[in-house]
């Protein structure tokens, strides 16, 4: 089966986002299946000097084709004039076209599949949804969606959560859309049987580990109230919190002895970050998936998220499922998370079978049978 995928180059770069993890390992299982013939497709003004993509992307090395004009612009002009039409950079002999982003890409003769990761641009009610940039955010999606997920032949999601909103709020057809979920690098599953107290930490201190920065959508006022809990207690246990963070909390954080930024980590130190922290706290208030929960799990650590959007639904009953706003609760999860044995074991040993359960061969196969039903 021959497939040309659409990406935006940036969005694979290393380190990369969640969105960006599933772009790069979804698409490397593509182009090493047996059953695929891969290439890639993007504006020309993503090349570098030997005609492949910035070596910090995983795809360097997948056949690529590109046609001449500017990302951005040609973008606006697919999504309000559906043109130019793209039949004349895509092979005629091509069974999909297959973009793993949310855009939508004008064509003439072949069948497209798309990516919609989460519904977040259409939510009525998380706590920005009202604001003058969301309400423009919410705008710019409208004007392509809709004719997508007409036109388009199969739309990919990522959680059972993420197709319902997309049924209830946009009124999509379910029969269209495929659920592929998300995996997790083997790194993470490989140390988890690794002693924590064989690697060199961060800190001397008990900690827990934050992934995804501290921002409004990742629930930083949650995190901030916990981190001053915890201080009020004199616990001995921090807040490690991973990723770029927003300028209001940068500051908030400062003020908190027990708090640390550690900014964008390397993917190769992640795994090693969460392995040596006694839990992982995820109190995002939306996530379409929410890839760390399960990163914490396969790594060998308890895993705790607010009761919000997927995240009830990707750690199952192997997580723990907590209110954000319940501070005292969540606070003495943690301690009893740190204090008692037995209690992070067992935690520890639902998460990793469950873990399992998410790889990217399997949201590749997942892909794979999706391309062969519909085609």
């Amino acid at each position: 089966m021959n497939i040309v995928s659409y990406i935006h180059p940036t969005r694979t770069y290393l380190p990369c986002t969640g969105a960006g993890r599933h772009i790069n390992n979804t698409l490397l299982g593509l182009a090493s299946h047996e059953k695929i013939n891969l290439e890639l497709l993007c504006s020309r003004q993503w090349l570098q000097e030997d005609g492949k993509l910035d070596p910090s992307s995983p795809l360097s090395d997948i056949p690529l084709k590109t046609f001449p004009f500017p990302e951005n612009i040609t973008e606006r002009f697919w999504k309000i004039a559906q043109f130019p039409k793209m039949d004349c950079y895509i092979p005629k002999k091509i069974d999909w076209l297959f973009t793993p982003m949310e855009t939508y890409i004008p064509v003439s003769r072949c069948p497209v599949a798309l990516t919609i990761y989460d519904l977040q641009a259409f939510e009525p009610n998380l706590p920005w949804s009202h604001t003058r940039q969301h309400r423009w955010f919410r705008y710019k999606w409208s004007q392509w969606i809709y004719k997508a997920l007409s036109h388009y032949r199969v739309i990919f999601t990522i959680s059972e959560f993420s197709k319902s909103r997309m049924i209830e709020l946009l009124g999509a057809d379910p029969e269209k859309i495929v659920v592929v979920g998300c995996g997790v690098e083997q790194d993470f599953y490989d140390i988890a049987s690794a002693d924590p107290f064989h690697f060199k930490r961060p800190i001397d201190l008990p900690y827990a580990l934050i992934i995804g920065g501290l921002r409004l959508r990742k629930g930083a006022d949650f995190v901030l109230k916990v981190t001053e809990e915890l201080h009020a207690r004199s616990s001995d246990l921090q807040i490690l919190v991973v990723g770029d963070s927003e300028p209001e909390y940068i500051a908030a954080a400062k003020e908190l002895p027990n708090l640390k930024l550690l900014g964008v980590v390397s993917d190769s130190d992640l795994p090693q970050l969460l392995r040596c922290a006694s839990s992982s706290l995820f109190l995002s208030h939306y996530e379409g998936f929410g890839i760390p929960a399960i990163e914490a799990m396969a790594a060998g650590i308890p895993s705790i998220v607010s009761n919000c959007a997927s995240l009830p639904e990707v750690v199952g009953k192997a997580g723990i499922v907590v209110e954000p706003n319940a501070t005292t609760t969540i606070v003495d999860i943690l301690i009893e998370l740190k204090e008692n044995s037995s209690l992070r074991e067992n935690y520890i040993q639902r998460g990793h079978t469950h873990a399992a359960q998410h790889t990217w061969s399997r949201c590749v196969e997942r892909l794979v049978n999706a391309f062969y039903t519909f085609a």
